[in-house]
């Protein structure tokens, strides 16, 4: 599904399921962002990355992460009413990101409540998955958000509940 506006708390359910559009990552852009954050020499050094355990430059997997982050933002999941990022557990680099890849992700609701402690919040559990152009799954994660909820919702459940919060 492709979303075309920043969802609220209430818009989303568990399974509801975000695809990002695409992303061309170039030789240049890796080797950029590995000089300043991840100069290791099989993301730096084309010549060197020969010598070591992959053979080849790949891309950090910072980089990798960053360009998720990106593809949830483009994608209106990870931005607008998501208010703020609690954390990200369970991040694994699946396989390595070439020169040329082009990266696509898959965002999946996995958990969510409302926040027992913000009023007019909600939690949300993302399960993030980047793939390549081969469908080769490159990483995935759990993204924790806050979302903001549509004031009908919190003022329903404030009534239902008697309290006014």
């Amino acid at each position: 599904m492709e979303n075309t506006t920043d969802p609220f708390f209430e818009d989303l359910s568990i399974g509801y399921t975000v695809w990002s559009g695409s992303r061309l990552v170039t030789k240049d852009e890796i080797i950029d962002f590995a000089k300043l954050w991840d100069p290791q020499p099989f993301h730096t050094d084309e010549a060197k990355s020969g010598d070591t355990f992959f053979g080849k430059l790949v891309a950090s997997g910072a980089h990798t992460y960053a360009i998720t982050m990106r593809l949830g933002v483009d994608s209106r999941v990870l931005t607008g009413n998501a208010v703020a990022g609690f954390g990200v557990d369970e991040m694994r680099f699946r396989a390595p990101v070439l020169p040329e890849s082009r990266l696509l992700a898959r965002f999946t609701v996995r958990a969510m409540r409302p926040s027992s402690s913000k009023t007019g919040l909600g939690i949300v559990k993302w399960e993030a998955e980047t793939f390549d152009q081969d469908g080769t799954c490159v990483l995935s994660a759990f993204i924790t958000n806050l979302y903001r909820r549509r004031e009908s919702a919190v003022g329903a459940e404030a009534s239902s509940s008697g309290s006014m919060k």
